[in-house]
């Protein structure tokens, strides 16, 4: 069907009722093209498709990612693109992903507030903030973001576990971190109750 052969059938359903006559079939249309409606002859052009998964396939060994490919053609969708490097057996190309250090992670993700307490916006693992250090292929080791706080803030590694010593609860600021030593420390010079 033509886009003037669908012009004339909507208009005459319009003309008849309406979509709701035409849902209780009360129209007639008749099938015939009419006398006064010539109909342009256009040639047919190239499929659009064809060119697209072409130029999709040039950008692709070519190195571009799809990000670049959707920028260079104005649009498109990732599973397009991905559908055309499955056809083509074009290799996934790997690209190293931007590893941040365990410091800039925690600068990053602890939000300050209150009276210099910080919560964490970061990951987490069960009620411990974590951090993944950089590693082979994006897979370094987790580690609490307690325990990088309080090496950033004291320059050394904390002994045991690391805890806030506020009362605020999840509190990440680096200055309200103590270890195990730090906390036996206070403890000793903590008078006793009589």
């Amino acid at each position: 069907m033509t886009v003037a052969a669908l012009r004339r059938l909507l208009d005459e359903i319009d003309t008849q009722g309406g979509p709701n006559a035409a849902r209780r079939r009360h129209l007639t249309l008749d099938d015939s093209p009419r006398q006064d409606t010539a109909v342009p002859q256009v040639e047919s052009a190239p499929p659009v498709q064809a060119d697209l998964h072409t130029a999709i396939a040039e950008l692709l060994r070519a190195g571009a990612t799809y990000e670049e490919i959707r920028e260079e053609l104005g649009g498109g969708s990732y599973r397009t693109i991905s559908q055309v490097r499955r056809a083509e057996g074009i290799p996934v190309i790997p690209r190293p992903r931007h590893a941040h250090t365990p410091e800039a992670t925690y600068a990053r993700y602890a939000e300050p507030y209150g009276d210099g307490h910080a919560r964490w916006t970061g990951a987490w693992a069960g009620r411990m903030p974590q951090i993944q250090h950089p590693g082979p292929n994006g897979k370094g080791r987790k580690e609490s973001a307690l325990r990088v706080a309080f090496r950033m803030l004291y320059g050394r590694e904390p002994t045991g576990y690391v805890r806030a010593s506020c009362l605020e609860p999840g509190c990440v600021a680096a200055g309200h971190l103590t270890d195990r030593d730090m906390r036996q420390e206070l403890n000793r010079t903590r008078p006793r109750a009589a």
